[in-house]
């Protein structure tokens, strides 16, 4: 029987080989990068089920412009947002123009711009870093930056942040290449400027000024290292400036078209915030927030961290390893003290420098090695951990796992506990593939496979698939009370999300309708059909869910509204039948807001 420690070192050998001959083989490569990419973002984009809030409204905006032919007013039933940008809209717009009207009807179409931003994000990494870092680097550092959980998440969601990933890593790339100054990037610099300032427009008309002030950021932190900007001549301001300008101008064409002069409608302390890009908090993040999600969105990458920046700061006399720093502690220092952005919108931005630090401090003097203060967490703390984890996620859910569900938990313990023990034994090549194909896998059975089998979670989709039987009987509107969420208005159309005045007004008329009410607002639906003289229909089922936004369990009640007797082939699956009595009074304080 072959001994752990000569599966370990069988696994060293073939783990370097691989990454040798990825290095050798620059197509080879590319087409690895781009199958991680897939693999890791596409089951998510699929399979997850319509995510609350930011998303839906993104992507219901775009349906209803659609629907409208009105490609210039992004509104969510009837809000107009002025600091959003319409570049994102436009683009949701063309993946389902692309891919005719009965995908418009799918999350899915919505996501394809952030799908498509996301991979080629990872293939531009590898390709402008590739004269810098050199092939292997390259290769590692784009396989870190791809498999990190908050990018996978904004390459499965209909938000601007995902094409923002691309505008991201094509500005920041370009502006690294052009403060090294490679002599054939001296020669051919136009390209490369062209690039950087494409990128600035592209990300103002998807997300305001996010990447300018990235790279204004990274500027301002290497002026205060070398007291000279000299270097920023090979932007090419001259023209590069009104290059971006045309690519952005839209938004504000946009804006004045409605507003008059663009904004006027937001005090001075909201447009300042607004430009900073299309997501706000209402609230000051705590200290270090964004330090602590940079380092958790950053897995498996946080692990070699400290001894990355470790690296890039004893070696900033080196451009490459000074641009590294300032990329990441300039903007590192904005978030920290000026950013009013939620951290899961914004930490993304550093984690192309993140990753290339990563890849300098793995891969030194010509072969891999773990550095020195790795976080080298033992395999025995992580085989447990790694089952609780999933463990605790199915329990708290209430879900009985599927065998998909078991065998997926199980491969990826198996990778986390391999690349534990990798790293604790110093093998570096097979920490490296295990860790980046670990969380691969991780984020596509997490994002299309786990969240999607609790259905608990979902509870629009898992009215929808309630009421599907009464849909081909019930042709009228379908309103629910008690679950005041942006996917209602997704999933079940235009004012699903509706209250009790409503849905006791279609009860009492006869109206041919769905009316779904939660339990905690059932009182309220008897005084208000009480007044109408009239009496609620019988239940014809109920769903059981869990509104993950507001932190607490609902109970919702079918009933159709419509005078006519339900055809017998118009009924609920016995899963959603009803194991409990309408309650009589509830206390309001309780009820899920």
């Amino acid at each position: 029987m072959t001994s752990l420690p000569s599966t370990m070192d069988r696994l060293e050998r073939d783990s370097g080989a691989l990454l040798n001959r990825l290095a050798a083989q620059p197509r080879l490569a590319a087409a690895a990068l781009l199958l991680l990419a897939l693999v890791t973002y596409l089951p998510g984009a699929l399979l997850l089920p319509p995510v609350d809030r930011t998303e839906i409204v993104y992507a219901q905006s775009s349906r209803d412009m659609l629907k409208r032919g009105d490609y210039l007013d992004a509104t969510f039933e009837g809000e107009r947002f002025q600091f959003r940008p319409i570049g994102i809209y436009w683009l949701q717009i063309g993946a389902g123009k692309v891919l005719g009207h009965k995908a418009q009807h799918w999350i899915t179409t919505y996501r394809l711009p952030s799908l498509v931003a996301g991979i080629l994000a990872v293939l531009a990494m590898w390709a402008l870093t590739r004269p810098l870092l050199g092939e292997r680097r390259a290769i590692i550092a784009a396989g870190l930056f791809a498999v990190t959980p908050i990018v996978a998440l904004q390459a499965s969601l209909s938000i601007p942040e995902g094409p923002l990933l691309l505008a991201i890593v094509v500005a920041q790339c370009a502006l690294l290449r052009l403060y090294c100054a490679l002599p054939g990037d001296k020669r051919n610099g136009a390209w490369l400027a062209a690039l950087f300032w494409a990128a600035q427009g592209f990300g103002i008309l998807l997300n305001a000024l996010a990447v300018p002030i990235l790279s204004l950021s990274t500027i301002v932190a290497l002026y205060a290292f070398d007291r000279r900007l000299d270097w920023l001549k090979r932007l090419r301001p001259l023209w590069g400036v009104p290059l971006m300008a045309a690519i952005a101008a839209p938004w504000i064409i946009v804006r004045a078209h409605f507003d008059g002069v663009p904004f006027s409608g937001l005090s001075f302390g909201e447009l300042i915030r607004a430009l900073g890009g299309a997501q706000d908090m209402k609230w000051k993040a705590a200290p270090l927030t964004f330090t602590l999600a940079m380092l958790l969105g950053f897995m498996p990458g946080a692990l070699v961290i400290v001894p990355a920046l470790q690296g890039i700061w004893r070696n900033r006399e080196q451009a490459l390893a000074r641009f590294l720093f300032c990329w990441i502690v300039g903007y590192w220092l904005y978030l920290e003290l000026i950013a009013s952005k939620p951290a899961l919108y914004t930490v993304q931005a550093m984690f192309p420098a993140m990753a290339a630090a990563a890849a300098l401090a793995l891969d030194r003097d010509g072969r891999l090695s773990i550095p020195p203060l790795s976080l080298r967490v033992p395999w025995w703390l992580v085989l447990p951990g790694t089952i609780a984890i999933f463990a605790v996620v199915l329990g708290v859910s209430a879900t009985m796992p599927s065998a998909a569900v078991v065998m997926g938990a199980a491969l990826i313990t198996l990778l986390f506990t391999v690349a534990a023990l990798a790293m604790g034994t110093g093998r570096a090549n097979a920490w490296v593939m295990t860790s980046i194909a670990g969380f691969a896998l991780f984020v596509s059975f997490t994002f299309g496979v786990l969240m999607p089998h609790i259905q608990m979670a979902w509870p629009a989709p898992r009215i929808a698939e309630a009421i599907a039987p009464l849909r081909r009987c019930v042709t009228g509107p379908v309103g629910v009370a008690g679950f005041r969420e942006p996917s209602t208005t997704f999933v079940l159309g235009h004012n699903a999300d509706t209250n009790v005045e409503t849905l006791s007004g279609w009860m009492a008329g006869g109206d041919d309708a769905i009316a779904v009410v939660e339990d905690r607002w059932q009182p309220n639906l008897a005084k208000a059909l009480e007044a109408r003289l009239a009496k609620a229909p019988a239940r014809l089922g109920c769903v059981e869910a869990f509104n993950v936004m507001r932190g607490c369990k609902l109970s919702f009640s079918i009933y159709a509204t419509g005078s006519a007797p339900l055809d017998a082939n118009c009924k609920i699956d016995e899963r959603f039948a009803c194991h409990h009595p309408v309650p009589a009074s509830t206390d309001e304080s309780s009820r899920c807001r």
